[in-house]
């Protein structure tokens, strides 16, 4: 599927000019004509500060004048209205109005829309368009693009192309050139930061500190986020660090709850919509977004790409097999199946002999009754999360007829739930600290 993403800015002032890509040219004030004409992409995004609405009567008719602006101007320029219109909170003083927040509610607010608009299975293009971009934002929809492009590129190919155009000098210029100023296959790359304190969600945009911790202490009794986190917190850290760390068990049994996620993601977001305050010539935003949001949206996104490769739990050998070959890569994948292996084989013996025990730490299921009884971060994670003090094993009973290729799908793994906090508080560390 194909992406055209353009970051915009004030389009009812350009001018119009001839664009050349390639062999093709196009007049126009805008290179969305020809670079739909040259991509063809299966879907359009345009993403547009709110500065340069002139609405000021509430936030829905501030967002709604710009919407019917951009699409009239869609019209004319003949780039159609199958696109998605991302309106996003922009900062500074105009001749029309002065707009007050945070500067990196743009990048938030663009990675809450970019988790509901990209797909999350099978191979994208992302076609990205920089020429026309109202400065800081331009960056933030690029870092937002990429790190979701990097979570998406864990389970399929994805592929990224950035444009820009010869600049425009007035009187000087008869033709510009837009050239591909990036392009490659982006590597995956899982989600590694841990959530932060409670303080990185929202909190108030203010410089009066009463005031600040008047509303921060009403945030944290209103909001459920607060109370999703205190229950949370660690097992999603140890799924993240699942994912990034290449422990399949883990992933599997701590996979989150995509609704919780996406409930508490809307609250948080509109309580901040809801604080913001217009005025005439005046948007004033009470409230900022911070980074434990974007962390929760991000965990979101993974959650959505990776949720088909999430098998029955208590997963059989086969199962993780399949979830190492899906979403692991090099040395991580190896570690994995070399430990998977390591079981399967005893296994095999087990069955060989006719003998299908039931659930039992994998110490005893290798006979290791000497071995170190203390959960050690280094080895639970050497060994893929399969260490033999925390893992249970059991092989269920089938009638037999090739063991050494049957046994993968009898043979099942799971955390003892004695000691399954204790994991997680060292996987979690792991995630913050490393090794």
């Amino acid at each position: 599927m194909k992406f055209l993403i353009a970051s915009l800015g004030d389009f009812e002032r350009w001018k119009e000019v001839k664009y050349r890509f390639g062999e093709e040219t196009s007049v126009g004030p805008s290179t969305l004509t020809i670079l739909q004409k040259h991509i063809n992409p299966d879907w359009t995004v345009i993403v547009l500060s709110d500065t340069i609405g002139k609405d000021f009567s509430s936030l829905e008719a501030l967002r709604e004048d710009i919407k019917n602006r951009v699409l009239d101007f869609l019209d004319r320029i003949g780039a159609g209205r199958e696109v998605d219109i991302i309106i996003v909170p922009g900062i500074g003083e105009f001749s029309h109005g002065t707009f007050k927040g945070s500067a990196m509610d743009t990048y938030y607010y663009l990675l809450y829309n970019f988790v509901h608009i990209l797909p999350t299975s099978g191979p994208i293009e992302v076609h990205f368009d920089i020429t026309h971009g109202l400065n800081y934002i331009t960056l933030l929809v690029y870092r937002a693009l990429k790190e979701l492009l990097g979570i998406l590129a864990i389970g399929d190919p994805v592929r990224f192309v950035a444009y820009n155009s010869d600049p425009f000098v007035p009187k000087v210029t008869k033709e510009l050139t837009i050239n591909v100023i990036e392009e490659g296959r982006i590597e995956p790359q899982p989600l590694s930061e841990p959530l932060p304190d409670f303080n990185k969600y929202i909190f108030p945009n203010s410089n009066d500190k009463k005031d600040i911790g008047k509303r921060n202490k009403e945030l944290k009794n209103k909001l459920k986020v607060f109370k999703f986190l205190r229950e949370k917190q660690r097992p999603l850290e140890a799924w993240i660090g699942s994912v990034v760390l290449g422990l399949p068990l883990m992933f599997i049994e701590n996979f989150p709850n995509k609704k919780e996620l996406e409930e508490v993601v809307e609250e948080v977001l509109n309580e901040w919509e809801n604080a913001i305050e217009i005025s005439d010539k005046l948007v004033q935003r009470t409230l900022k977004l911070e980074r434990g949001f974007g962390v929760l949206e991000k965990i979101l996104f993974q959650v959505k790409v990776l949720e088909k490769y999430l098998p029955q739990n208590p997963p059989s050998i086969d199962n993780l097999y399949k979830v190492s070959n899906q979403i692991f890569r090099g040395a991580t994948k190896e570690r994995v199946n070399t430990e998977l292996g390591k079981i399967e084989d005893r296994a095999i013996k087990y069955v060989s002999l006719g003998l299908f025990p039931d659930w039992m730490l994998l110490r005893d299921f290798f006979w290791r009754q000497d071995a170190n009884r203390n959960i050690v971060r280094r080895n639970l994670l050497a060994h893929a999360g399969f260490e033999m003090n925390v893992t249970e094993v059991k092989i269920e009973g089938w009638k037999v007829k090739d063991a050494n290729h049957e046994t993968r799908n009898h043979v099942f793994l799971r955390y003892c739930k004695n000691v399954k906090r204790n994991i997680e508080i060292e996987i979690s560390k792991a995630l913050k600290e490393g090794l």
